[in-house]
């Protein structure tokens, strides 16, 4: 191994990172710019959501199937794979012509996305030691929040001066970038999970029905939070006429509170057990949220600054716990179930903003809240089975 290759190795956290960020870039940053789109192609605002939409649907059915891919074939080879894919669809979308070819851009992205998260979810989990774990996958996750609140708005900023088109050109360029640097930094994790030296006997005991009890997590989870977080703007706009700059101030502190308690989240379930920390955020979430439904009403701006930054806090440890509990429990089939769990978090922000918009419709904003409570009820009752102990076959790997 060349020196480079070494120092490379050592940052393994660090590629990680800007791999994720990456991604998480990617994905939120189509959305401000959907109105220059439009004008661009001459397509009506309904129409451009689906740019949205179809990278989701397409990254919450590929990450099952790509998984599967890499436990035969390695983990290292989807996720170069992936990151290849998304590259090229990038500078697909930079050059698409008409909405069609921006569809098909945006469904690649998704599908390269697939390939690339929960890859480097394993490669982490593998990695690191079960005291740790949690930890670390918080850390390399922050990536896809910080991405949330930075990378998305520098990238609109950058396009109001060099336009769309330029700013996918330049994800494009850096996914294929980065691309030999994972390929460097992961280099000691590309053989298939069958080749590892485990036995057929402890291959066959890892069923992924086991694993419905963390997907039934993800998804309370992801229903929960998004529920909130997408109608919120909504609501404010609606029924207090907040002004834009007051939403983005909302937001932003919401962002925040995410990237801290991802990090804390992390490092507290390494202290307490992962499936712990799993039940205390659900529980933190279920407290912070009925104090929205209290406060929502009052219209006042501070309290929500604080209430939003305090349900993020405790509702992000969440993440990365399951995430380590999952690892824990799975060795052989560990890609596939991480796998899964990136398809349950798109199918639960999916549910949360579907039934969300619809109460909101009906009933107003502190429907929606009781419904995100609810989820975070529910999401408790199921992870009450979840185990800190790993299984008999987990401790032998």
């Amino acid at each position: 191994m060349t020196s480079l290759a070494m120092t490379l190795n050592r940052s393994w956290m660090f590629v990680g990172w800007i791999t994720i960020f990456l991604v998480g870039t990617d994905l939120f940053i189509v959305s401000p710019f959907l109105p220059a789109i439009g004008q661009e192609v001459h397509q009506p605002a309904e129409s451009l959501a689906m740019l949205v939409s179809v990278f989701s649907i397409a990254y919450a059915i590929a990450c099952p199937i790509q998984a599967k891919f890499a436990e035969r074939f390695g983990v290292g080879k989807v996720l170069q794979f992936g990151i290849l894919l998304i590259g090229l669809a990038n500078l697909y979308t930079s050059l698409a012509a008409d909405y069609s070819h921006l569809l098909l851009s945006r469904a690649l992205a998704g599908l390269g996305a697939a390939s690339i998260s929960p890859m480097i979810y394993t490669l982490t989990a593998e990695r690191t030691l079960p005291a740790e774990r949690a930890g670390k996958l918080a850390q390399v996750n922050s990536g896809l929040v910080i991405a949330l609140v930075l990378g998305a708005p520098f990238g609109l900023l950058l396009g109001t001066f060099s336009g769309w088109r330029l700013v996918f050109a330049g994800l494009a360029v850096a996914f294929l970038l980065v691309l030999p640097i994972n390929n460097l930094a992961w280099q000691a994790e590309t053989a298939p999970a069958g080749r590892r030296g485990t036995t057929g006997r402890v291959a066959t005991q890892e069923k992924l029905s086991d694993a419905v009890r963390f997907f039934a997590c993800m998804i309370c989870w992801s229903a929960c939070v998004y529920a909130t977080y997408t109608l919120l703007p909504t609501a404010m706009s609606s029924e207090y006429q907040v002004k834009v700059s007051t939403l983005a101030s909302l937001l932003t502190s919401y962002g925040i509170g995410a990237a801290l308690g991802g990090l804390l989240g992390g490092k507290l379930a390494d202290r307490i057990g992962p499936a712990t920390m799993v039940r205390l955020a659900f529980a933190m979430m279920a407290v912070t949220l009925g104090v929205l439904y209290f406060t929502y009403p009052l219209g006042s701006v501070n309290a929500l600054l604080i209430n939003l930054f305090l349900i993020s806090l405790v509702a992000y440890g969440f993440f990365p716990a399951l995430q380590a509990c999952a690892a824990q429990r799975f060795t052989v089939r560990r890609p596939t179930v991480m796998g899964f769990l990136s398809s349950s978090l798109y199918v639960g922000m999916t549910t949360g903003a579907a039934v969300g918009g619809q109460l909101f419709g009906h009933s107003g904003m502190t429907q929606v809240i009781l419904f995100s409570t609810s989820m975070a009820l529910i999401g408790l009752a199921i992870a009450s089975g979840i185990s800190n102990q790993p299984t008999p076959t987990a401790r032998t790997q």
